[in-house]
């Protein structure tokens, strides 16, 4: 839906959603298609109150470096199958990034119509420059849930762990609260 490539850009609040209905009623088997809410090529890009909802890949995909979001929410699709989006997280930093910063990330879910379990809700690269502070998954209903937070670490949700935390991410100290 966006795609920044300009180094040094400010985002302040987006709502990026890949409509879950329209004027039929309620949109299933992933019509209404889009890939990412956000992709981030620029580096030194900062974020501030940005929301993904629904795409069907994942819905944010940070390439640059020395990029900084402040608040990030993001509601995985409900139509996607475990087959289709598995892997798939809320929220992800390029693996060649050295150096982001993200400040209070949520991954919500509600899989309406399959039983999904991606994962991760939040994929980060195990470099010391990136750090992820106050990560939150939710579900909040349906099928599945997470299986962690952060890099397959972390507790996931469930029906009956609706949601977790996960406190600071920056590959050398982990803490964790539940």
């Amino acid at each position: 839906m966006m795609q920044i490539n300009a180094d040094y850009t400010i985002i302040d609040h987006t709502w990026l959603w890949r409509a879950d209905h329209d004027v039929g009623g309620l949109v299933y088997d992933r019509k209404n298609p889009v890939d990412h809410g956000l992709v981030v090529n620029g580096d030194n890009v900062t974020g501030y109150g940005l929301f993904s909802e629904h795409s069907l890949d994942d819905l944010l995909v940070w390439n640059g470096n020395g990029g900084k979001a402040y608040f990030y929410q993001s509601e995985m699709p409900y139509d996607v199958t475990q087959e289709e989006y598995g892997t798939k997280v809320g929220y992800r930093v390029g693996d060649n990034v050295t150096s982001h910063e993200a400040y209070g990330v949520g991954v919500y879910t509600f899989f309406r119509d399959y039983t999904v379990s991606p994962d991760s809700g939040i994929a980060v690269p195990s470099a010391p420059g990136v750090t992820v502070t106050n990560a939150l998954g939710v579900k909040l209903d349906g099928l599945g849930g997470l299986q962690h937070i952060i890099n397959d670490k972390g507790s996931g949700t469930d029906e009956f762990t609706p949601l977790t935390y996960y406190c600071n991410w920056n590959n050398e100290e982990v803490v964790f609260l539940q």
